[in-house]
Formats: C-alpha cells, structure tokens, sequence
C-alpha cells in the first residue's frame, strides 16, 4: 500500500504504509516521516517512481540466481572439504574470472533493462529456489569426478570447466525470455570465459584440457544439465503441492 500526504493529517497513514510519500511543499512533520519526497511537489512522477522501483526490483531478482549459485556451492563444498579434509578445488583467481565474466559482465547490463510487470513473489525464497538446481549439478559433478580415471591435474582442469559451465546455464535460465541484448551477453559471455581459460590457463592454474578429455568434460556437461533440470522439476512440483496445500487450507 503506498499513501501520499502533506500535512500532519496524514502522518498516522504515512507511518503505516508499506510506500509513505510526500511532497515538498508539504508539513517538516511528513516530509520527515515519509519514504520518497517529491521535490518538485509534482504527483504525476509517481508511475516513473513505480516502474523504477518495479525494474529494480525484477531485475535484480532475476540476476541474484546466478550469484547465489556461486555462495550455495562454495559454502557446501567448504563443508565437504573440512569433513573429507581435502583441499578446496578453487583457488581464488579462477572464482575471480567466474565473478567477473558470468557473474559481473552479463548482470551488470541486465540490470538495466526496463521491466514494469508486477513483482511477485518474496526474493530470497525465489533467488534461492533458482539457484539451488544449478549448486546441486557443482556438488553432483564433485563426487562424480574422483571415480573418473583421470590425473588430478585434468579431473580439476575438467572441474573447473563445469563449474563455469554450470554457472553458464544460469545466465541463460536468468535471461529468459531472450531478447537481442540478453542474447549478445550470453554469446560473449560463454566465448569469453572459455577463451581466458584457454589464453590464460597459466595465470589461472588450471591445465590445458587434452582432446582424449574433451569428451568426458562434454559428458558431465550433460550430466549437470539433466541433473539442474531434475532438480528445477522437483522444486516446481514442491512449490505446487505448497501452493495446492494452502489453497485447500483457505
């Protein structure tokens, strides 16, 4: 609910609106209390003000996925290492290209892009619900690696592929439906990340992957991809038995 006021009159309704707005012209008491402040004192800005905050908002929340995906699984995978007290499988200059060019590069543009449809829905449960298929496809090809008979320096080669294979996936549920920006994103984005590993496998320790492995890493590629869309399927038939669960409630 969003209330607009200008007096002391409207101070009970400003303070328990969900938007409290005012205008400039208006009592010190409303402006101070209020959430937004007109400046020119003009109520015809307030569908801007509203398709704003409804970009801001959609937007993010459909970007966020792709970042949660990264904290889901490290937080996991720190757990199984301390437990298995095995080294972490990242260091910290390949998270850093995954940050920048999956995860900075295509939301940082996505962000902007103008979105007015009603925002639905509470936005941690609904990045969360996102992220998680594409977490559990890391931690599945994790434990599927070391029954793989291959060197250590290829399985974390091939690993570290997946891992921005996976996160790859995730932009392009998040930039559903495609249009011709979201489009150009995902294309630069998948060259360029495949790319740097290729040009700068050096600086990023990760060892060039040999052709006689370039099927196995096409092969797990696979097996996450069925695995995120497994769980993606598991967690809409969740959400509709919740939904179906509360309905036959009310």
């Amino acid at each position: 609910v969003a209330m607009t006021g200008d007096g002391v009159n409207d101070l009970l309704a400003l303070r328990e609106a969900d938007c409290s707005i005012a205008v400039a012209e208006g009592s010190d008491a409303a402006r101070q209390i209020a959430q937004v402040v007109l400046l020119d004192s003009d109520f015809s800005a307030l569908p801007d003000v509203l398709a704003q905050g409804r970009r801001v908002v959609n937007n993010i929340t459909r970007v966020a996925g792709v970042f949660f995906v990264k904290t889901i699984y490290s937080v996991l995978l720190s757990i199984m290492c301390l437990l298995l007290n095995i080294p972490f499988p990242l260091i910290p200059i390949q998270v850093t290209l995954i940050d920048l060019i999956i995860e900075g590069y295509p939301a940082f543009f996505m962000s902007f892009e103008p979105d007015g449809s009603k925002v639905t829905g509470r936005f941690l449960p609904t990045v969360l619900r996102r992220a998680a298929p594409n977490a559990v496809a890391i931690l599945a090809c994790f434990l599927i690696l070391p029954a793989v008979p291959v060197s250590a320096a290829q399985g974390a080669a091939v690993f570290y592929l997946l891992v921005g294979t996976v996160g790859i996936m995730a932009v392009f549920k998040a930039s559903r439906p495609m249009n011709r920006l979201r489009a150009f994103l995902c294309a630069t984005m998948t060259l360029g990340f495949y790319a740097a590993v290729l040009l700068f496998h050096s600086l990023l320790r990760v060892e060039p992957l040999v052709m006689t492995n370039l099927p196995l890493f096409i092969g797990l590629a696979l097996v996450s991809f069925l695995i995120e869309r497994g769980a993606a399927m598991l967690i809409k038939r969740f959400d509709a038995r919740e939904s179906a669960g509360a309905a036959n409630l009310s």
